[in-house]
Parts: C-alpha cells; sequence; structure tokens
C-alpha cells in the first residue's frame, strides 16, 4: 500500500516528536546527563533519519540529486570569472585553432553556457598516468629529419 505524504502529515509526524510516547522511561523524562548523553542521541539520530527519509520522499531534502545541469548563459566578464583568465585571454581562446572555448556569437555579443564552460575547463585534466620512456622518445625523435650517425643518446 502507498501512503501518500501530504503537508499535514508532515505535521502530524513532527507532532509525534512533540508528544510524549507512552512506553517512555523514567529515565527520558529526566534531564539529560552526561551517562544518559548516547542513548539520547541515538534516539535523536533515528528521529532525524525518520525525517530525511519523509523530506527525500517529498522532494524537498538532498537538492542536489535533483539539481539538472545549469543551461544559464552568461556574458564574457563572468565568463572570464568562472575560467580564472582575464577578457583578452578569453577572445584569444575563442579563436583557439585547438579545444576553442565553446561561445556564441549574435550581433557584437558573446555568450557562453555555463555548463559547457565547466565541460570545457574538465576536458582539459592533464592525465594521472605519465608518458612511458618510448613515448619521450618518439616525442623526442618526431622532429629530427635522420637518426644520428652514433645512435640516439637518450
Amino acid at each position: 500500500m502507498v501512503k501518500l505524504i501530504t503537508p499535514n502529515s508532515l505535521f502530524y509526524f513532527a507532532l509525534e516528536f512533540q508528544t510524549k510516547p507512552k512506553n517512555q522511561s523514567k529515565m527520558e523524562t529526566s534531564k539529560i546527563t552526561f551517562d544518559h548523553l548516547p542513548h539520547v542521541v541515538s534516539g535523536l539520530s533515528e528521529k532525524i533519519d525518520r525525517v530525511l527519509d519523509l523530506l527525500e520522499k517529498l522532494g524537498i531534502a538532498n537538492p542536489i540529486k535533483n539539481v539538472k545541469p545549469s543551461r544559464r548563459l552568461v556574458y564574457a566578464k563572468e565568463a572570464c570569472q568562472i575560467i580564472g583568465k582575464s577578457l583578452s585571454s578569453l577572445y584569444r581562446g575563442i579563436k583557439a585553432p585547438n579545444d576553442p572555448i565553446p561561445s556564441y556569437k549574435r550581433g557584437k555579443l558573446l555568450y557562453f553556457y555555463e555548463d559547457e564552460l565547466y565541460a570545457w575547463i574538465e576536458g582539459g585534466r592533464k592525465h594521472a598516468t605519465s608518458p612511458s620512456f618510448a613515448d619521450h622518445a618518439n616525442a623526442m625523435t618526431a622532429g629530427m629529419k635522420r637518426r644520428p650517425r652514433g645512435g640516439y643518446n637518450l
């Protein structure tokens, strides 16, 4: 059976915490001492877990899961703040032949999508593994027109 959660049911659930249950012991109604602290904290933790479960069912709690990627348009100055470059570097980056900054131009204004800028930044991440010795050797000898007489001194 599926129980519908409404704001009223949330209100009554909150009232449950304020009222004293019938099976509550003498220790729980007395003042909280240092010796009773672990028991009281565990009870509060269980109650908070129940409240969070209800809020998640309502879609209120944990908004990070429900957030869609931001398709917010930003102008050049705000794009500079996002990528951490100056305005002139931003313009140079737009015209870069390899891996240009994603942008759109309508009339005289440049527009950027915030999520595309973050994706562009993430795409420039360096690889965690270092290149092998063979890769280094190939990179060094790639620009040579012919092999030296004594061979490569690597």
